[in-house]
């Protein structure tokens, strides 16, 4: 490697790491409600999750693979690299494409319902991804297979000298490469989806009102005055005003188990 970075790559794993930081929100946000519910919410919950993962080991992966490449020269060549990018993809292709195909279609139904710009973009942009990614994969997973199996194939064809002993060093490079970005990209999605869980305000249940016809009063005379208790017509009234209202419903804040 020369150690020239194209600005479209920069470009694409800022897009990638705000996209999944965006998942990764929206999916904490919704992780308690789509918990009670269950269903269709629930599935989409897990897929956005799995999408954040996939963003951000995209953006983790990149930086390894120089790293690696920097401090094992000899080991780590772009053979190396090409290999470890290719098992990369290989991994995530197929959850990527599953979930995406999932959340295309829920975007496509909310645009339908609810005729929104909001939701009309976000439905075109998806299906966009969709597209692409389903069209990448159709161009792209033969040669990622083949560089995938050359990476093996040379640890295979080592003899134990020195060039087998660095081909062996560098497919445990790459393997080791993926597995700490796909680790990191789910680490950072579960922290992030804890961090977020719990923060949409629920709003209360309205107050709950007795049902039952109201309690009798006793019966009064002309002057104002009941059967059974012979008192002036104030002190009545200050004892209702002083009455302890104990038996009304006070409102209550909604739980979620």
């Amino acid at each position: 490697m020369d150690g020239s970075v194209p600005i479209w790559l920069y470009l694409v794993l800022a897009l990638n790491f705000g996209i999944s930081w965006w998942n990764a929100r929206s999916c904490g946000r919704a992780w308690v409600e789509s918990k009670a519910v269950g269903g269709t919410i629930r599935v989409l919950v897990w897929c956005g999750a799995i999408q954040s993962a996939v963003g951000f080991s995209s953006v983790f992966l990149f930086p390894l693979l120089f790293l690696a490449n920097a401090a094992f020269p000899d080991a780590f060549t772009a053979d190396q690299l090409n290999g470890a990018v290719s098992l990369w993809y290989v991994t995530i292709i197929f959850p990527a494409l599953g979930t995406g195909l999932i959340i295309t279609i829920e975007s496509w139904i909310a645009a339908y319902r609810q005729h929104s710009l909001m939701n009309i973009g976000v439905a075109a942009y998806n299906t966009l991804a969709q597209v692409h990614n389903t069209m990448g994969a159709i161009n792209g997973l033969g040669p990622a297979f083949q560089a995938v199996g050359k990476l093996f194939a040379s640890v295979a064809k080592g003899r134990g000298d020195a060039k087998g002993k660095a081909a062996m060093l560098g497919a445990m490079i790459a393997i080791a490469v993926v597995v700490i970005a796909l680790s990191a990209g789910v680490l950072l999605t579960a922290v992030l989806i804890h961090r977020y869980a719990g923060t949409v305000p629920c709003r209360p249940p309205p107050p709950q009102r007795r049902l039952g016809p109201p309690e009798p009063s006793a019966p009064t005379n002309s002057a104002g005055l009941t059967s059974s208790n012979r008192k002036p017509p104030f002190a009545s009234a200050r004892r209702k005003a002083y009455k302890p209202r104990g038996q009304r419903a006070s409102p209550r804040k909604q739980e979620w188990a």
